[in-house]
């Protein structure tokens, strides 16, 4: 059995390699090669190369704008649950030919305060476009610096951000998502990162080191849920924070499976997900963006560099989908937020822990006070 790990992954091309010689496989680098490969790691742009259908498990999907267009995303999720969920900022596509309809935008907002919208381009990565508008011209200088793009969307603004050392900042979650012919599924890793904004936060200052956050720096990464436990208690985290997360990404993914394929058929194929997750004073959480194609660690501690690729090569390599007692069991730290086998959809553990809830509540209270009633009612009946 072998391998192909052409991916020019900076950040886990060594770990990939290590662990599949491990398991018994041997790399190769002829990808030309006529006999079947086990595993191939490759990068997006060779999703589609024909060279790798041929592979058995391969980690990217055929087409990821469902999730990774900002634009696409969102009309998927609006058609599939017929309304926009709190957790998406209200969202606008344009381009430059519709500009003009964007002028009443900054005129009938029902703020108090000037109107205040974040401009992202539909499609793309790093931040790159990113910018904040508060009024018509605004926006036209900040699309005149980026005439590279085309196609972009326009959002409401969060402006009273939760705070690091009084800095904004967002969560960036991991998703694993595995597709085979007889199932689907997600996992969400219990381990991320929280990244903050160059400069301390000020409500009336729009300077992009102040309003965009980002892995710029080493000073700039904090660890989830470790660092956000020390600052807001673990109770926030556990009860408040971590369900929405949950449910913005299993909702994202619902709404989106039917879109996603493999690049060839009878393949299992996966790929990793960040989510970029917004917070609010109120904790409040709002899906920002999911990075789909390029996903970057850049200062990941040594923990997390070291097991990360590991346990999602275990995740991807067994012979099931792990539910998340099994997780649990082998001390994978992920949680299942979806499954799909036989057209059945089953979400997770959290609705394992509600059957056994129910299931415990029937068995222990319901039924005993039932049986007392029958006893009493036939002891009446006799006297």
């Amino acid at each position: 059995m072998s391998f192909i790990n052409n991916n020019n992954n900076e950040y886990f091309r060594t770990v990939i390699s290590e662990e599949l010689k491990k398991s018994g496989l041997q790399e190769l680098n002829d990808p030309s090669s006529p006999d079947k490969i086990f595993y191939c790691d490759i990068s997006y742009s060779n999703r589609n190369n024909p060279t790798f259908s041929k592979c058995e498990i391969v980690n990217q999907l055929q087409d990821i704008n469902p999730l990774g267009n900002k634009k696409d995303q969102y009309n998927i999720h609006l058609n599939y649950y017929k309304t926009r969920p709190d957790y998406i900022p209200l969202t606008i596509s344009f381009n430059r030919d519709n500009l003009e309809e964007l002028k009443q935008l900054f005129v009938s907002n029902p703020r108090d305060d000037p109107p205040v919208y974040i401009v992202k381009p539909e499609n793309s990565s790093f931040r790159a476009g990113v910018g904040i508008s508060r009024n018509y011209l605004e926006l036209m200088s900040h699309l005149d610096h980026y005439s590279e793009f085309k196609d972009w969307i326009i959002q409401d603004y969060i402006d009273n951000p939760l705070l690091i050392n009084n800095r904004k900042f967002h969560f960036r979650i991991y998703v694993i998502y595995v597709q085979t012919e007889n199932s689907t599924s997600a996992y969400l890793s219990k381990n991320g990162f929280i990244y903050t904004a160059n400069k301390e936060f000020e409500s009336d200052i729009f300077d992009p080191d102040v309003v965009l956050s980002g892995e710029n720096s080493k000073n700039n990464v904090f660890y989830i849920p470790d660092d956000f436990t020390k600052n807001f208690g673990k109770q926030t985290w556990n009860n408040i924070v971590y369900p929405q997360i949950v449910k913005i990404a299993r909702e994202t993914l619902r709404s989106t499976v039917e879109h996603l394929k493999c690049p060839a058929k009878k393949q299992k194929c996966f790929k990793i997900l960040g989510y970029d997750i917004l917070i609010n004073k109120d904790l409040k959480c709002f899906l920002a963006e999911i990075n789909a194609r390029t996903v970057t660690y850049k200062y990941p501690n040594k923990k997390f560099n070291d097991t990360f690729y590991k346990n999602i090569l275990k995740i991807v390599l067994a012979n099931k989908s792990f539910s998340t007692p099994e997780l649990i069991k082998a001390k994978l730290p992920y949680e299942r937020i979806f499954f799909k086998n036989d057209g059945t959809i089953i979400e997770g553990f959290n609705n394992f822990k509600t059957q056994k809830t129910f299931y415990n509540y029937y068995r222990n209270i319901f039924f005993p006070f039932l049986m007392l009633i029958l006893i009493f009612v036939v002891f009446q009946l006799r006297h």
